[in-house]
């Protein structure tokens, strides 16, 4: 049986190794004689390794969600952005079929995949739960995303157990899942959800995916930290941490620099970001290129948050 990859070893991992086989690898770290982690050089991202898919990405994700779909950018900022993006070493790139009723899928195949479509690990996802509804919804989201395939695949948002069962069921969409995987269409498939409850946890359990995608924070207040991600290593599943910062709900107390490295310290592959602007993409960059901050520095940014759920509400628990 394999000893869960706490935070405690990952952090010791990053300061003693760059080997890429570590669960996530870093990959690109550098260490010096005295075993602590040196920053990066510009145009450098750290990579880890994406659980059982093999592949190795960028620990930093670009985020196609609302943020970006509501910036309202013209074609030629919005291309040289992804370009700006590929050229600092992101290598992962996430959207979804309802991601600005396909405006995101429709950016991604106008300023991203004509280009980069090769040297990219693409996601997206669908909200569809019937195998006829996944089937025309990989169609559209190929179209729009000018690829014949994607890197990963997602049930998207598994709240309710309702979902779960239908995705389940004789003319549900897992077995649309299953077939576009072995028809190469998706290389993976995975599952994203908010809340960690009977739905998730029955999904975890019954779905042989390959990713899996859930808010992480410095609030841990979802239990993912304490009990997915011990499940996940178990099956070496790659994890894609989201809502680092609360979309935004989470900054004041602490910067978004700081909730950026906290999630740093994470076990988890990819910190998936929501990018709509330069400085924002340049910001994630800059604190992803540093040292991974330690155990103790990452519980003092916790304890400044100073979270309390009957005060601040965070929007996707809603």
């Amino acid at each position: 049986m394999k000893t869960p990859f706490t935070r405690r070893k990952f952090l010791q991992a990053a300061a003693l190794t760059s080997s890429a086989a570590l669960l996530p690898s870093l990959a690109g770290k550098s260490a010096n004689s005295t075993g602590v982690t040196a920053m990066l050089p510009e145009g450098q991202l750290p990579q880890r390794r994406l659980g059982r898919t093999n592949r190795m990405v960028s620990c930093l994700g670009f985020g196609g969600g609302s943020q970006w779909c509501n910036w309202p950018a013209k074609d030629e900022l919005l291309q040289n952005h992804i370009d700006h993006a590929v050229k600092l070493g992101i290598t992962y790139f996430d959207t979804a079929r309802s991601y600005g009723s396909g405006k995101s899928e429709e950016r991604y195949g106008k300023f991203l995949t004509p280009k980069y479509r090769k040297q990219i690990f693409l996601n997206s996802k669908t909200g569809d739960r019937t195998y006829d509804g996944v089937m025309k919804d990989i169609e559209t989201s190929l179209g729009l995303l000018k690829t014949d395939y994607l890197d990963n695949y997602c049930m998207h948002s598994l709240d309710k157990i309702e979902d779960v069962d239908t995705l389940l069921s004789s003319t549900g969409g897992y077995k649309a899942f299953l077939k576009l995987k072995e028809q190469g269409i998706v290389k993976n498939i995975g599952f994203s959800y908010h809340k960690w409850n009977e739905a998730s946890q029955k999904a975890l359990k019954e779905f042989d995916v390959d990713i899996v995608m859930c808010p992480m924070n410095a609030t841990r207040s979802n239990g993912n930290e304490d009990f997915m991600i011990p499940l996940a290593q178990k099956r070496d599943l790659g994890i894609i941490a989201i809502k680092i910062m609360g979309q935004n709900v989470l900054i004041g107390n602490v910067s978004g620099d700081d909730l950026l490295r906290y999630a740093m310290t994470l076990p988890v592959s990819v910190l998936n970001i929501g990018m709509d602007n330069f400085a924002s993409l340049e910001s994630c960059i800059e604190v992803v290129r540093q040292p991974v901050i330690s155990a103790a520095d990452a519980e003092m940014i916790r304890k400044k948050l100073n979270f309390d759920p009957a005060v601040t509400k965070l929007p996707y628990f809603s």
